[in-house]
């Protein structure tokens, strides 16, 4: 995602935690269940601009001449941004990572986007997604009207991703805090029924959504964990629940674009071990992790695209071994857009397999629902807080 300005941090963030959150409520109620199951689903269309499935008073407002133009018009971008961008992408992945097997995909710095993830990764079971971004809730009957400002509200926040590819990060902190709609909950949920997903449940808290869902022409429940989670090392380093969730999750794979450079630097390199260390497989622009972190004992990496510069305002972020790399080495050209080089003719794409996958000691532990932590002490963790302290983008 991409800031405003470059990361300083002053002061640490939230790290994913809701076990102090209960405890200091002491009334805490459990994990909202948003509603039945299809009326989530049919929320979720709903504002997608895709007709409700049941027959109540969702299928009526999507009778209304205000939702079918919004229908019509979100048909006919969505259309353009899968011709344009998801197809590529979905060939050139079948054609060069039809032998990755990732049951679980890590997307650090994801914010709402999941349609990117889904993608590449097809086949996951479970995804997990972090950002800074508030989780927020799906509307309900009463909330989605008027209209006019919910459904502008979509539109509006899904601009940059179905023009560029991504989201731009000081667009969404103000549109997932200030907007009719709230979080990336709705906009998770709109992606999902756009890829033909049918949701089956949801629940959430404040710092952590899981969404349960079955993908067309399969038969089995997945899962979209998102996080509202701070990755940095002032975060992490000082007993993070969500970093302990993460290695009991043990990762397969990460995928990482548009991701602000944040971990060419020093402040993110908790992160970084910790997916050079849990993942066997990295997919990456040169936004991620840069190339001087790869052990080539360990890794085998393989170039698509072009290495241009990167941004003006990243520009600092130069990799001259990079570079050499892809001179040495002439890459196989990609025909789609990538993170912040959207342009096909200027992206560049990195898959890093590892050439021994990490041992696995214990089996996978599973997700824990929404309002459930990893035991840990409450004082480990931190709240979100009120105001706007986070990443200086």
């Amino acid at each position: 995602m991409r800031p405003n300005k470059l990361p300083l941090w002053e002061a640490s963030v939230f790290s994913w935690t809701v076990l102090a959150l209960a405890l200091l409520a002491q009334a805490a109620a459990a994990p909202a269940m948003q509603g039945e199951r299809a009326e989530i689903n049919d929320t979720a269309r709903f504002i997608a601009g895709l007709a409700p499935l049941g027959r109540g008073e969702l299928a009526q407002l999507a009778g209304t001449s205000e939702w079918t133009d919004y229908a019509t018009s979100m048909d006919r971008r969505w259309k353009l941004f899968d011709s344009r961008r998801l197809q590529p992408t979905r060939a050139w992945r079948a054609a060069k990572m039809r032998d990755v097997r990732a049951e679980t995909v890590f997307y650090p710095f994801s914010g709402p986007d999941f349609i990117y993830v889904e993608t590449f990764f097809p086949r996951a079971t479970t995804y997990i997604l972090c950002g800074l971004e508030p989780v927020g809730t799906l509307p309900s009957l009463e909330t989605v009207q008027p209209l006019t400002l919910t459904l502008g509200w979509v539109k509006g926040s899904l601009k940059t991703l179905l023009d560029a590819g991504y989201f731009v990060t000081k667009d969404m902190r103000l549109e997932l805090k200030s907007g009719p709609l709230q979080g990336a909950l709705p906009l998770l949920c709109v992606m999902l029924v756009r890829s033909g997903d049918r949701i089956v449940s949801l629940t959430s808290d404040r710092g952590h959504a899981e969404i349960q869902f079955v993908a067309p022409g399969d038969t089995r429940t997945r899962t979209l964990s998102y996080f509202c989670a701070d990755l940095s090392d002032g975060a992490l380093g000082k007993g993070s629940a969500f970093l302990d969730f993460i290695h009991q999750a043990q990762p397969d794979a990460a995928y990482i674009k548009a991701a602000s450079y944040l971990m060419h630097g020093t402040g993110f390199s908790i992160i970084r071990n910790t997916l050079l260390t849990e993942c066997s497989t990295i997919v990456q622009d040169d936004s991620g992790i840069p190339l001087r972190n790869f052990d080539l004992r360990r890794w085998h990496l393989h170039l698509y695209g072009t290495y241009e510069t990167p941004l003006d305002i990243f520009k600092q972020y130069y990799q001259p071994d990079l570079a050499e790399l892809y001179a040495k080495s002439p890459a196989m050209k990609i025909d789609f857009g990538v993170g912040y080089h959207w342009n096909l003719k200027s992206s560049n794409l990195l898959v890093a397999t590892a050439t021994q996958p990490r041992a696995r000691a214990a089996p996978k532990k599973p997700a824990p629902a929404a309002g459930q932590a990893p035991a840990r002490s409450p004082s480990q963790n931190r709240q979100p807080p009120d105001d706007d302290t986070e990443y200086l983008r």
